[in-house]
């Protein structure tokens, strides 16, 4: 039997419309929900009801027991709870009493589910890191275990060594002599990496798990939101910049001219004002009218121009246009280390795809009309090649790499620059570090910076290299490269290394 497993769906009707398309594609046979049917989004009724009509199974979440009133907001963000209490105004009765009633876990056939953890499932704790999923190991017997609550889809696995790993989605088979627990990310309030919905399959029969993850209408979850008087979140600003599609040409008048109503004459106008409005005002001409529209418009022109000049003089420094692409590329796993010296960067492509871009990494330039850039090779290796004509920061970012399972506690960057002369400016190696916060979310908490002017050797072209073991606390999860440019002339950057920092490896050079 092909089980899907959803969580999240919090009152994103159009999110939740796309998964159950996807679900009928999948011949999906069951429907087990993990909670969070409510909360957030802009159609609790019209999703609780969907819900209700085919799902084989909903369980309580966290926002599902506070808007039926059997969980304080007090640890809730305000606006969570603003969303909880409006859901609970539009929710009639009935509603209210059945999400009461919803229980707070389901055992199915070699199978258990729950929304937060299983150690105390009514107190909604999160599992995020490896160590958070040993409670419910040692709380349950089943091999297989699935938690919503995170929104953070992946994998946490525990074998014959005892510790616990988290990896990144993936379709795989159960493996004997080990237990998992999945989280099916969210479905309607996917806020970290590419901000899809998602959701899993499991095949009992051929004990399988299959990920699934799609993008949905994010215009119409906009102003369906706006519409009910809310806000964008973070993630869905993200997701609208993900969809976004340029325009290439503008667009013709297709449509037939409609013939439109003779407007009323000066009279008629003047007349149809409310005798209130004009008692004791003179009625103005249509050439006094006139004058002052034109006088308003070149005012409004006027202040328009000042404030475009004004925005570009006084914002400072020169700022780096959008990045491409424009939102964050979903994580990299470092796990598993193998071979031990492996790579966590992606590799540099041979040559940019059909659209100019540079696949697998991120990018900004400061100011395209004075900057090119290209790959190629140089002594066999991929080196991208950026050419500015004048000075101009570029910066180059890897996806973020989760250190989840690696057991890293030092990592190894290496990279090789070449700048032919004449080149003027800096160019700066960083390694960013991150931690993450119980709802999944990464934050920033250290960067390394290493400006490339070093060399060990002499290069041809004159250039840089560094070779340094940066050193990682318990509390990293996640961490990225970055490259931070600002010159005039020629810059060649080799594909940089990162990876396990063993003090018992030797130091090869780039």
């Amino acid at each position: 039997m092909r089980i899907a497993i959803v969580s999240d769906l919090h009152a994103n009707l159009t999110a939740w419309r796309t998964v159950l398309a996807d679900l009928a594609d999948m011949k999906a046979e069951q429907i087990i929900c993990l909670g969070d049917v409510v909360g957030y989004g802009p159609h609790p009724v019209e999703l609780l009801e969907s819900v209700y009509s085919v799902v084989n199974v909903t369980l309580m979440g966290n926002h599902d027991a506070a808007v039926c009133g059997r969980l304080p907001t007090v640890t809730f963000s305000p606006r969570a709870a603003t969303a909880v209490a409006h859901h609970r105004e539009l929710l009639t009765p009935a509603a209210l009493e059945w999400l009461a009633r919803l229980p707070l876990t389901y055992e199915g056939p070699g199978f258990r589910c729950t929304h937060g953890e299983f150690s105390k499932p009514g107190e909604f704790r999160y599992v995020v890191a490896p160590e958070d999923a040993l409670p419910s190991w040692h709380t349950t017997p089943e091999q297989l275990l699935f938690v919503g609550h995170s929104h953070r889809p992946g994998i946490y696995v525990i074998g014959a060594s005892g510790v616990p790993h988290f990896i990144e989605p993936f379709d795989f088979e159960l493996e004997e002599g080990k237990r998992y627990l999945i989280n099916p990310g969210s479905v309607g309030y996917p806020r970290v990496g590419d901000c899809r919905s998602s959701y899993c399959i499991y095949d009992d029969g051929s004990r399988s798990i299959l990920f699934r993850q799609l993008p949905f209408d994010t215009a119409s979850y906009r102003a369906a939101m706006h519409g009910v008087g809310m806000d964008d979140d973070p993630w869905v600003q993200q997701k609208a910049a993900q969809q976004h599609v340029p325009v290439l040409r503008d667009a013709p008048k297709f449509g037939k001219a409609q013939p439109q109503p003779a407007a009323p004459c000066d009279t008629q106008m003047d007349d149809a004002r409310p005798a209130a409005a004009t008692r004791g005002v003179p009625p103005l001409s249509r050439r006094t009218r006139l004058l002052a529209v034109s006088a308003l418009i070149a005012g409004t022109v006027l202040l328009a121009g000042l404030g475009a000049f004004r925005l570009g003089r006084t914002s400072g420094q020169p700022q780096l246009a959008i990045s491409v692409p424009p939102y964050d590329p979903p994580p990299l796993a470092a796990y598993p280390l193998a071979p031990y010296d492996k790579n966590l960067l992606p590799l540099l492509p041979p040559a940019l795809d059909d659209n100019g871009r540079l696949q697998g990494w991120r990018y900004a330039f400061e100011d395209r009309s004075k900057q090119t850039f290209r790959t190629g090779l140089r002594d066999g290796k991929t080196t991208l090649l950026i050419i500015n004509s004048s000075a101009c920061k570029a910066r180059l970012e890897s996806p973020l790499i989760n250190l989840a399972g690696a057991g890293l506690h030092a990592v190894r960057m290496r990279g090789r620059i070449r700048k032919p002369e004449p080149f003027s400016g800096t160019v700066f190696y960083q390694v960013v570090l991150y931690t993450t916060a119980p709802d999944g979310s990464q934050h920033q908490v250290h960067m390394e910076p290493f400006e490339m002017r070093s060399t060990k050797r002499k290069l041809s072209p004159p250039g840089a290299e560094r070779n340094v073991s940066i050193k990682l606390s318990k509390q990293i999860t996640h961490l990225r490269f970055r490259v931070e440019a600002d010159f005039t002339g020629t810059l060649e950057i080799e594909q940089p290394f990162l990876t396990a920092g063993n003090k018992q490896q030797k130091e090869a050079r780039p």
